[in-house]
């Protein structure tokens, strides 16, 4: 496992924090640390980022902690977190003051309804680079798509669905699975 030293991983994970969005945080982060500075391939990216989407919280927030923790342990968990959210967290109570002290004009509402779309523009490029390396296997594109009927278009509870798809995904990709049955004949001597 590749030792990110602290100070870089402060640096790169606050740059992360300034400099990314929204939803699009997440492929932003994928970009940085697969693309850019190779301290993950993407397999080693998919289940920090799954169970990130999974666990309660932030994405951006869990997704930190797994891969800070990943990089450097502990500490880096604690550094990835903070480096990640500071920087939001004070544009945030800065742009919330401004807000609720002077009003929404029909300009900043215009701005926001932009940001919006920009938003399913880069959860767009999420699903595009991380699709490849999580859809593999024979149950991954059927799984994939009774969650998105049920969630999406049957509007069932998300909790729902996450509990029983994940215990239909374990059941179906479950460690030591009987292959398919094959009759082999064996004559004693």
């Amino acid at each position: 496992v590749l030792r990110v030293p602290l100070r870089r991983l402060t640096k790169v994970f606050a740059w992360i924090g300034i400099s990314s969005i929204g939803g699009g945080r997440s492929a932003y982060v994928y970009e940085v640390l697969v693309d850019h500075h190779a301290w993950l391939t993407r397999d080693e990216f998919l289940p920090g980022y799954t169970l990130s989407q999974l666990l309660p919280g932030p994405t951006i927030s869990n997704l930190a902690v797994f891969l800070g923790n990943g990089l450097r342990g502990v500490p880096g968990a604690i550094i990835a977190l903070l480096a990640v959210l500071t920087p939001g967290s004070l544009a945030i109570i800065w742009l919330a003051t401004l807000y609720f002290s002077r009003g929404a004009s029909p300009n900043v509402a215009a701005m926001l309804e932009g940001m919006g779309a920009a938003v399913v523009g880069f959860l767009c490029i999420m699903v595009a680079r991380i699709g490849k390396g999580a859809l593999r296997g024979r149950w991954a594109l059927p799984i994939a798509l009774l969650t998105f009927a049920t969630v999406g278009l049957l509007r069932m509870n998300t909790f729902l669905v996450i509990v029983l798809v994940g215990l239909a995904s374990l059941w179906l990709n479950r460690p030591n699975r009987p292959a398919t049955a094959t009759v082999v004949e064996t004559r004693d001597e």
